[in-house]
């Protein structure tokens, strides 16, 4: 059995499949706003850093809900696609600017998060959801 057979239908080993998505969602979320709300000129956090950081964390979220390693190419398109959207409507602000270099940082973050998915997090993924699952019927 191959790597596709582990991982085939994901959503179906994970009960609470709808909760991982949506919390996956509500990062993307907040995401969004707190890149599109003003912030002062300088906070402290390298923006590079922050940008790589930032879609480190989604990546590695969303590639542990992928069902199987197909799946993470899409994922890293839509992550991709996500964080050059938000750049341009960051242009399209009197108080924010695009820059191709966040685009590469967002790139590199995916990347490396996508890399989650060969750890065994997805298997104690499955084992949260199992027992949370479990707590949840009772």
């Amino acid at each position: 059995m191959g790597d596709t057979d582990n991982r085939a239908s994901m959503r179906s080993r994970l009960r609470l499949y709808p909760l991982w998505y949506g919390l996956g969602a509500l990062m993307l979320l907040l995401v969004a706003v707190l890149s599109l709300v003003p912030v002062p000129e300088e906070i402290g956090v390298d923006d590079k850093l922050a940008h790589t950081v930032t879609y480190f964390i989604l990546a590695g979220w969303f590639s542990l809900l992928a069902s199987h390693r197909e799946a993470l190419g899409w994922t890293f398109a839509g992550l991709l696609a996500y964080g050059m959207a938000i750049e341009l409507l960051q242009g399209m602000t009197a108080y924010r600017f695009a820059e191709w270099g966040d685009v590469v940082a967002n790139g590199t973050g995916i990347a490396a998060g996508m890399l989650l998915y060969l750890t065994p997090l997805p298997r104690v993924l499955r084992l949260v959801d199992r027992n949370l699952a479990r707590i949840l019927q009772e």
